[in-house]
């Protein structure tokens, strides 16, 4: 066993013998195991151990096992307590999601504090086998049916090439002491019902499930690293970035066959869902100005293109001035003065608004446009949608979202960036000037 720990550990490059390593010890059958090996491979490590209050009594005792291993080995002992149901309820969680994300947000904490180098989790080839079925059960991508790596980020699996069986014939010749989750029988997890329910019906079927089930897995990853240098490559060809927005032409995007796992492969990186591809196929077809809202991005459909922004950009922003000065020390404005109708000639530019300030009643707000929203642009004697004035303009759908209005009670003074209101502009008898520039 110590010896496949270690080839295992080489092969993945999961660690050396100079690593400073964190070891997650719940004291369950599995990381008892992971903690003797590391022992007797040398590895230079420290042990923490997470409480999750879910078990009273029970919990308290794997603490204190746990922490009676580490104090007998001389290992390093962090510990720690969680309130895993109030987390769940307040974060609107399942209870073995709070606990995972306030495990792995603990071992990022010790990880920095103590300058270890990973944190070792105990999972074997059995839990591969049980997520590989449980992301089938649920319906998933490639990528959800490749498995657990070796290594994610700080977090390294050295165990995973040993199956549940394996591992407690070791623990039995080596004497290894462990605790029982009694958890761990209950069927109302997923989990525990496909290790428990599942996974014995398919060993009458093939008695070497996990094996197959494992080496299935290998071929799935090997495919998913073929498809993802072909996605890259195709996206690098197809898609053009400036900053954090990212274009690709319509046109490119339907010459691809079969167009459906295309799509769902070139955009789950700006969090596609599968089930939101097909609204990206039926957004291809739709006229300018309709989105698909992922979980972390927008597809805009912008005259023959979708425009890929991150999700909080065009988000409606809006101020309130009280007077001149407010404006002035905003930093909304790069130039913001009084002057009067004699004096020089004023700046004739659109990015400069020149506006009869006895006509501005404050408070006065800038924000973004809504729906309706009119104004009587200069030269004009009549009310114009602003939706329409930016389409005459030909301005880009992105940046329409980004148009900010400076209003007066109810009216627009200016679309700014663009043209002022015509009932704002300097007449003959104006006296003062409100000069604005962005």
């Amino acid at each position: 066993m110590l010896s496949r720990f270690l080839e295992f550990s080489e092969k993945e490059k999961l660690f050396t013998r100079s690593s400073r390593l964190l070891l997650a010890v719940s004291g369950g059958i599995d990381s008892m195991v992971m903690a003797r090996l590391f022992r007797e491979a040398g590895i230079e490590h420290a042990i923490a151990h997470c409480n999750f209050s879910l078990r009273g009594d029970e919990s308290d005792g794997d603490e204190a096992f746990v922490a009676s291993l580490a104090r007998e080995e001389g290992i390093p002992f962090f510990s720690t307590r969680f309130d895993t149901l109030s987390y769940a309820g307040t974060h609107k969680v399942s209870v073995q999601m709070a606990a995972r994300e306030l495990r792995y947000n603990w071992f990022s904490s010790l990880l920095r504090s103590g300058g270890y180098d990973a944190v070792a989790v105990a999972h074997n080839l059995n839990d591969n086998a049980e997520t590989f079925l449980i992301n089938l059960s649920r319906g998933t991508g490639l990528n959800g049916l490749t498995g657990m790596s070796p290594r994610t980020g700080d977090i390294i699996r050295p165990l995973l090439f040993a199956t549940r069986d394996e591992i407690a014939s070791y623990a039995d010749a080596r004497e290894i002491g462990h605790r029982e989750d009694s958890s761990n029988a209950e069927v109302k997890y997923i989990r525990n019902r496909i290790r428990h329910l599942v996974i014995p019906e398919m060993e009458k079927i093939n008695p070497g499930i996990i094996t197959a089930v494992t080496d299935t897995m290998r071929h799935l990853s090997s495919a998913s690293a073929i498809m993802e240098t072909y996605i890259s490559q195709l996206g690098s060809r197809i898609f053009s970035i400036s900053g954090d927005t990212t274009v690709v032409e319509i046109s490119s995007l339907m010459e691809l066959h079969p167009q459906e796992p295309h799509l769902f492969e070139l955009f789950r990186p700006f969090g596609l869902s599968p089930r939101q591809t097909g609204e990206v196929m039926l957004l291809l077809g739709s006229e300018t100005g309709k989105s698909v809202y992922t979980s972390t991005h927008r597809l805009l459909n912008d005259r023959g293109r979708i425009i890929i922004t991150p999700g909080n950009v065009g988000k409606p922003a809006e101020y309130f001035f009280n007077s001149v000065d407010e404006m002035r020390i905003s930093g909304l404005f790069s130039s913001v003065r009084i002057t009067e109708s004699s004096d020089d000639e004023l700046p004739a530019s659109h990015l400069t608004a020149c506006l009869d300030l006895d006509r501005v009643a404050f408070p006065v707000t800038v924000r973004t446009r809504e729906p309706g929203d009119r104004f009587m642009p200069l030269g004009m004697s009549q009310m114009k949608k602003i939706s329409d004035f930016l389409i005459d303009l030909k301005v880009p759908a992105t940046k329409k979202e980004q148009v900010l209005l400076l209003i007066s009670g109810s009216d627009v003074m200016w679309v700014m960036g663009y043209r002022i209101d015509d009932r704002f502009k300097i007449r003959p008898r104006t006296r003062r000037i409100l000069v604005l520039a962005v």
